[in-house]
Parts: C-alpha cells; structure tokens; sequence
C-alpha cells in the first residue's frame, strides 16, 4: 500500500489523473452500447455513467459500480445483460431471474457477475485512488470464480439483511437495502443515505412510483442540486429531502403499489 506522502507525490497524482481519463474515455464510448442493451428508458442519459467516475481535477464521485462494469468491459459481454438493465431499469423479470439463478450457485451466472460488481460498489464521494482500486478489486473477482462467487453470496446476504420495515414498508440505512427489499419480495424499498446529505430515497422495479404529480422541495445543496424529485428523470427512482417529505411521498406509494406482508 502507498504512503501518505507516495500518494501526496506529483508522480502519482498525474498517474491518477492518466489513468482516470483512459478509464472515462472508454465508459464514454461504450455507455451507449450498455444503454442499449439495459434497455433504459429515454429519460436516463448513457452519460449519467460517467456522472459515477471521479473526474481529473479531483472532485469525488459516487465509483464503481456494474454499471461501469459493463461500460469496462470487465463483466463479458455475454454476461452483462442483467447488470445493464439492473443499473437503470429495473424490472419485475430481472428481479425474478436475480431470484432464480442465486439458487443455481453459479459463479458464471449473470447474476453472480452483478452481484460481484456491486460487492466493491461503496456509493459514497469516492476519490481518484480509490475508483482505481475498486476496478483492480473487481479485476481481481472476474479472473477468480470462486472468489467471484463468495463475494456475490456475501453482497446477497448483506442486501437480504439491509433492510427492516419502519412505518409498514421496507427501510434501511445502508447500500443494497433497496434491491434487497426487492429480492425479498417487496415491490419497493426506500433508503436514508447519510453519505448523501441525509437524503431518502424511494425506488420500485415496477414501471412508476406513482409520484409524478407530487409537489416536490425546491431545496437545493451547497453544489446547487435539487435534493427532492427524480433521480436523472427517473419515475421508478426517486429522492426526498427529509423525513417529513418521505413520509408524504410513502403514503402516495402505498397507495400505487400495495402489498400482501404476508407474501413479500
């Protein structure tokens, strides 16, 4: 592991900075290509992907994710259909095949290989040195398939048990809560995410949220960013600035997508 000061060095910071660029550079060209096959919907930009990449003059952003797995190429591309789809658009038929292949224990199902990705994804202001290494972490899993499947079974077990219910619906605090609602049987899952300014978010793998004439905060953040409404446009994603506000959003939820507990 690097030193303090090997890190602070001009050398390593101009390396970061190279290897950054290379690695936006081909999540540009293939963030089309990903779209496409995820089949997202019109109203989430290919680019949002590079949105999730530090950029080089060393603002932090959200890392890796199997979303830029597949813009990297490091999940093949036969494999990468699930993963594509998972990351913007989310569908009650890739959640049913999430079910069923974690069943089959298959370190080369498309399941696994998303599961695996987003064993390294931490969701958080992630700096240039460390982006490079969740790619090196995530190279290391792609080459190895046993380790590939022991770190999807752990990022299933850690989503599965992510989430409680608060207030009658599911709930956590921590990544993965929301696909782990999902998994489990919900057909919504909502997060509060204190590396996010203390915001909550509400998301479903069904096709609407049913929130689309909510009236929504026009707070906004330090940066200037709306801290209420749909993520990137989203109707199946969505982000609220505080308790008060998720509680009123939940209410219109539960009301479009009920659900038996007895089922889920």
């Amino acid at each position: 592991m690097a030193t303090d000061e090997q890190l602070d060095s001009p050398e390593f910071q101009e390396h970061v900075k190279m290897e950054l660029g290379k690695v936006r550079a081909e999540v540009e060209k293939n963030a089309p290509r990903v779209a496409e096959l995820g089949q997202w919907p019109a109203y989430i930009q290919p680019g949002s992907l590079m949105d999730r990449i530090p950029k080089e003059d060393g603002k932090n952003a959200p890392g890796f994710d199997a979303g830029v797995a597949c813009a990297m190429d490091l999940i093949p591309r036969e494999m990468q259909e699930l993963a594509a789809r998972l990351h913007a658009n989310y569908t009650k038929e890739a959640v049913m095949q999430v079910r069923e292949e974690l069943k089959g224990k298959n370190p080369d199902s498309q399941t696994a290989w998303w599961l695996a990705a987003c064993s390294v994804c931490k969701e958080g202001e992630i700096d240039g040195p460390a982006f490079l290494k969740q790619v090196e972490d995530f190279k290391k899993l792609a080459a190895d398939p046993e380790q590939r499947l022991e770190s999807a079974e752990k990022s299933y077990d850690q989503m599965a048990n992510a989430f409680t219910m608060k207030d009658g619906v599911p709930y956590g605090d921590k990544d993965g809560c929301i696909q782990g609602a999902y998994i489990a049987g919900y057909p919504f899952g909502t997060q509060y995410a204190a590396n996010y300014g203390g915001l909550y978010f509400i998301g479903t793998y069904e096709d609407s949220l049913g929130l689309e004439d909510f009236k929504w905060s026009d707070e906004k953040d330090e940066k200037g960013r709306t801290k209420s409404g749909p993520v990137f446009g989203s109707k199946q994603f969505v982000k609220c600035v505080d308790e008060a506000e998720w509680k009123r959003a939940m209410e219109v939820v539960k009301a479009k997508l009920p659900f038996d507990t007895k089922n889920a």
